[in-house]
C-alpha cells in the first residue's frame, strides 16, 4: 500500500470520519473502479450469480405488514407465490464459472428469470424464501441442477441474502459442482464394502470347523430324535405323547440349524450395512456362537462378564459381528501360537464415558510386541506367518464407521486387550 491510504483506523478523530473518507473513495472511483471488481468478480474460480430479489424483499415486507409470521406455512397455502418468485427474481450478472457450469454459450443465457436454477430441485425455492422471509444472512443446501444441454449434476448451492442497509439488488448465489467428488466418494464406499466382504469370507474359511460343528449339532439331534420316534412308532403299545414329544424337538432343532445357515449366509453375503437398534449383548453372544468350538477345542476357558442392563446401539449386527469374531479369532491364535499354560479369553461389555459403550476382549497370550503397536491396524501387516493382515483394517473402518473407536493395549496382567467403544442410541431404552 502507498504511504497516501487511510482507513477508519488511522483517523484520530475515530471512525466515523474513516468511513465518511471510504465512501467518499469509492465515489470518485467512479466507472474504473466498478469495472475492476466487476472483472475479479468475472474470473473468480467459482460459479457466481448477482441477483435482483427487490420483488420478493417487497412482497416479504407486505407479508410481514399484514401479520405474516410462518412463511413456510403460508408458502405452502400459496404455493403459486413460489412461482411467482421464480418467475420474478431476476439474474443480472454472472461469471465466467457460472456460464461453464451450465454448458451456457455466454453471460446473456444465463441472465433471467432463476426459475432454470431449480428445475432440478424445485422445492428448494420455497426453503430460499423461507430463509430470506427469516432474516437468515445465507442458506446453504446440497442440490441438483440441470445444465442447458441436458445434464444432472450434484452441487452445493448457496445463498447470501442482503441485509439492511444494503440493497436487495445484491442478492448472491453461489454454485459448487460435486458431482465427481460424489461418484469419487461412492465407489470408495463400494472399494471397502468389498473390501469388507472379502474380509468375511476369509473369517468364515477360519471358523470353517467351528461352523460345520455347530450346525451338525442340531443335524444329530434331528436324527437321533427321528429314530428314537420311529422306534415308538413300532412298538405295540403306541404312546402318542412320547412321539410328539420327540416329534417336536424334531421341529426345534430344524429351525436352530436354519438359524445358523441363515447366520452364516448373512455374514457370506454382499449387502449394504442396515443400521437398526441392536443389543450388544445378544450381537456378542451371536459372535461368540460362530467359533465356540474353536474356543473348546482348542482347551480355552471363555469367562463373559456383561452388565444386566445396559443401552442399545445403532448399528449394522452383521459388521459388529465380524469385528468381535475377527477379535476373537485374534485371540485364540495367540493363545495357540505362544502353547500358553494359561489359556483363558475375557470378554466384558460395560458402559463408558460420554455416551459409549465399550466391548472389551483380553486374552492370555503373549501381548503385543512393541515394534507392532505403530502398524497393527495397518491393511496388509500382519504377524501372522500367511496371514492376510486385513482383519484389524477392517475393524478399525467399521468401528468409525460407526462412531467407534477400536484401540489395542497390552494388559497389567499379561496378554492383550482390545477395546471396542460404540456410542449408545440418542434416547436409548435399556434392554
Amino acid at each position: 500500500m502507498s504511504g497516501k491510504s487511510h482507513s477508519a483506523l488511522d483517523d484520530p478523530a475515530g471512525s466515523a470520519h474513516g468511513a465518511e473518507r471510504a465512501g467518499h473513495a469509492r465515489e470518485t472511483a467512479g466507472p474504473a473502479g466498478e469495472d475492476k471488481y466487476r472483472k475479479l468478480i468475472f474470473f473468480m474460480p467459482t460459479a457466481l450469480w448477482q441477483v435482483d430479489s427487490r420483488a420478493a424483499g417487497a412482497a416479504f415486507e407486505r407479508l410481514k405488514a399484514d401479520g405474516v409470521r410462518d412463511i413456510a406455512a403460508y408458502l405452502d397455502a400459496n404455493q403459486e407465490l413460489v412461482e411467482i418468485a421464480c418467475d420474478t427474481v431476476l439474474v443480472t450478472e454472472v461469471n465466467r464459472e457460472a456460464v461453464s457450469l451450465f454448458n451456457g454459450a455466454g453471460p446473456a443465457e444465463l441472465i433471467r428469470p432463476v426459475r432454470y436454477l431449480f428445475a432440478a430441485t424445485p422445492t428448494m425455492a420455497k426453503r430460499v424464501m423461507v430463509s430470506h422471509f427469516e432474516g437468515h444472512r445465507s442458506y446453504t443446501e446440497e442440490a441438483k441442477i440441470i445444465t442447458f444441454d441436458g445434464q444432472l449434476r450434484d452441487v452445493i448451492f448457496s445463498v447470501t441474502y442482503p441485509t439492511p442497509p444494503e440493497q436487495q439488488d445484491t442478492t448472491f448465489i453461489t454454485i459448487t459442482d460435486i458431482t465427481e467428488r460424489l461418484r469419487t466418494e461412492a465407489q470408495l464406499r463400494q472399494l471397502q464394502a468389498d473390501y469388507a466382504h472379502a474380509a468375511r469370507i476369509s473369517t468364515l474359511g477360519e471358523v470353517a470347523t467351528s461352523i460345520a460343528h455347530e450346525v451338525k449339532q442340531p443335524l444329530a439331534a434331528i436324527v437321533t430324535n427321528g429314530e428314537t420316534a420311529l422306534r415308538w412308532l413300532e412298538r405295540d403299545d403306541l404312546n402318542v405323547a412320547k412321539v410328539k414329544q420327540l416329534t417336536g424337538r424334531i421341529v426345534e432343532s430344524a429351525y436352530h440349524a436354519s438359524e445358523i445357515v441363515q447366520r452364516i449366509r448373512l455374514m457370506a453375503v454382499r449387502a449394504e450395512p442396515e443400521r437398526v437398534a441392536l443389543d450388544l449383548k445378544a450381537v456378542a453372544a451371536e459372535a461368540v456362537s460362530f467359533i465356540r468350538h474353536d474356543i473348546e477345542s482348542k482347551h480355552i476357558a471363555l469367562s463373559i462378564d456383561i452388565g444386566k442392563v445396559l443401552p442399545t446401539i445403532i448399528g449394522d449386527r452383521i459388521q459388529l459381528q465380524q469385528v468381535i469374531v475377527n477379535l476373537l479369532l485374534n485371540s485364540i491364535q495367540a493363545i495357540d501360537h505362544a502353547q500358553a499354560s494359561e489359556r483363558h479369553i475375557y470378554i466384558a461389555i460395560r458402559p463408558g464415558e460420554d455416551g459409549f459403550l465399550t466391548l472389551s476382549i483380553r486374552d492370555s497370550g503373549p501381548g503385543i510386541a512393541a515394534e507392532d503397536f505403530e502398524r497393527l491396524f495397518e491393511s496388509f501387516f500382519s504377524t501372522k506367518e500367511g496371514g492376510m493382515g486385513i482383519g484389524l483394517a477392517i475393524c478399525r473402518s467399521i468401528a468409525a464407521a460407526h462412531g467407534g473407536t477400536i484401540t489395542a493395549a497390552n494388559h497389567p496382567a499379561g496378554g492383550a486387550e482390545f477395546r471396542f467403544a460404540l456410542p449408545t442410541a440418542p434416547a436409548a431404552t435399556s434392554l
